[in-house]
C-alpha cells in the first residue's frame, strides 16, 4: 500500500480532546486512562515536549509526544487511527520527532511497548530501536513493558 499523503505539525489546543481519546482508545485501553484531555493539554505548554500530528485534508490521523531531557529523549505516546495504519503515517511521526532529537543533540530515544504489543514492537526494530530491558508490571502493575532505545550517535568501541 502506498504511504498516506499527510501534513506534520504541532498539535492545536483544540485537538488535545481528540489526541486524548486516541490515547485511550489505542495506547491505554485496559489501564485506565492517564492521558486525559487536561494531560495533553499541559503538554501542549510544556517545553520540554513536542505533541505533533499528522493531518490529511485538515483531519486528525495521528499524534506523537516526545520528551527531551539534557541527554535522551523519551517517545511517551504514538498512535494513528485504525484505517490510516500501514501507510508510513508512524513512520514519519517517528522520524520527525527523531529528527528534532538529533538536532538538540540527544544520544539516545526510548520508547516502551507494551510486551504484548509484537506489532509496535516490529515497527521500533525496523526503525532502528534495540530492546534494551523487560520490565514485570510496568504498565501500571498489571503489564509487562519493554524498553527500547535508539541511539542517534555512532558507538565507537575501542579494543
Amino acid at each position: 500500500m502506498l504511504d498516506l499523503e499527510v501534513e506534520i505539525g504541532f498539535a492545536r489546543p483544540s485537538e488535545a480532546g481528540e489526541i486524548a481519546r486516541l490515547s485511550r482508545e489505542y495506547i491505554e485501553f485496559g489501564l485506565g486512562w492517564r492521558y486525559t484531555p487536561e494531560r495533553i493539554a499541559a503538554a501542549l505548554r510544556n517545553p520540554i515536549k513536542n505533541v505533533i500530528v499528522a493531518r490529511q485534508g485538515g483531519r486528525l490521523v495521528g499524534f506523537g509526544i516526545m520528551t527531551y531531557r539534557e541527554e535522551s529523549a523519551n517517545l511517551d505516546l504514538l498512535a494513528v487511527k485504525r484505517e490510516f495504519r500501514r501507510r508510513g503515517v508512524a513512520r514519519r511521526l517517528v522520524r520527525w520527532l527523531v529528527d528534532v532529537a538529533v538536532a538538540a543533540g540527544m544520544e539516545n530515544v526510548y520508547v516502551q511497548v507494551r510486551q504484548r504489543n509484537s506489532g509496535a514492537m516490529a515497527f521500533y526494530n525496523r526503525l532502528g530501536f534495540y530492546q534494551i530491558e523487560e520490565l514485570p508490571g510496568y504498565y501500571r502493575g498489571r503489564e509487562a513493558g519493554v524498553i527500547f532505545c535508539k541511539p542517534l550517535r555512532p558507538v565507537f568501541v575501542v579494543t
